[in-house]
């Protein structure tokens, strides 16, 4: 019985040793209820890899290739590139959409829905020549230690940008994942989509890099203008073993457009 016990513990063991990446769930909620925002996201991450799995839709970032891969799962299509080309593509495609969505509006409020969908691109996918983003200044005060989130023992901090209140974080220690995962070059990485709008955020902060170095985000709330809070929520996470071929393109899938794979579905 001793033995058999040993073995098993031995297996167990081998099994973490052999385990090189991380498989975490996030659930996505808001209060009041709205249940047309809940969803849940899988992210698995190896050292130089991202994938996150949202519905019929995966994202793949290879940071090691400077490479973003979107698939889909439900059509079989694929679309793969470098940000350089990413930046190119998603305005022309986007405003390809805009113009398919005035069509049979009324001409006398097309051009204001124009001016306010192009807005909303520019927020989001900025050009080389638009407004550079200043850099913000970012304060972060701990609340709370010994809260606990699904499981998990977390330290509540407060996150003040240009001294008003963003958002509230919850670190937790017990998963040591940015041991495994630089989140430093995934900044990086995203500071090439959207000429560099991520870098005014907080996540691409030196304190947000103090805070994911200390533990993992295991849970995000945002008050939004209106009183309703936006949460994010680790529900479980674990090691797993995981290698380069679960971050590629499944076989038989074909090449299509950013708008054909899904990417910008429910953006306008």
């Amino acid at each position: 019985m001793k033995r058999t016990l040993a073995v098993i513990a031995l297996t167990i063991i081998a099994n973490i040793a052999l385990a090189t990446g991380w498989r975490i769930t996030t659930k996505y909620y808001s209060i009041p209820q709205n249940r047309a925002s809940e969803r849940t996201e899988e992210v698995f991450l190896l050292n130089g890899y991202m994938k996150m799995v949202n519905g019929n839709l995966t994202t793949i970032f290879n940071l090691e290739q400077n490479e973003i891969i979107y698939i889909n799962n439900l059509n079989q299509t694929y679309w793969k590139g470098n940000p350089s080309r990413f930046n190119a593509e998603v305005r022309a495609e986007l405003e390809i959409m805009v113009e398919e969505k005035l069509y049979g509006v009324e001409k006398e409020q097309q051009e204001a829905m124009r001016l306010m969908y192009k807005e909303m691109i520019d927020a989001s996918f900025p050009t080389e020549g638009s407004v550079k983003q200043r850099a913000k200044s970012f304060s972060v005060h701990k609340e709370k230690e010994g809260e606990t989130i699904s499981g998990y023992s977390a330290t509540k901090y407060k996150i003040l940008e240009e001294g008003l209140y963003l958002e509230t974080i919850w670190i937790t220690k017990e998963l040591p994942i940015a041991n495994d995962f630089n989140f430093i070059n995934l900044s990086q990485f995203l500071n090439q989509l959207a000429s560099g709008a991520y870098a005014a955020s907080f996540e691409s902060s030196n304190e947000y890099f103090k805070l994911v170095k200390e533990g993992y985000p295991i849970k995000v709330q945002i008050q939004r203008g209106d009183g309703s809070l936006q949460i994010s929520e680790v529900t479980t996470a674990e090691k797993v073993s995981l290698t380069h071929a679960d971050f590629s393109i499944p076989a038989g899938y074909t090449p299509s457009t950013l708008t054909d794979v899904g990417v910008w579905d429910g953006f306008l």
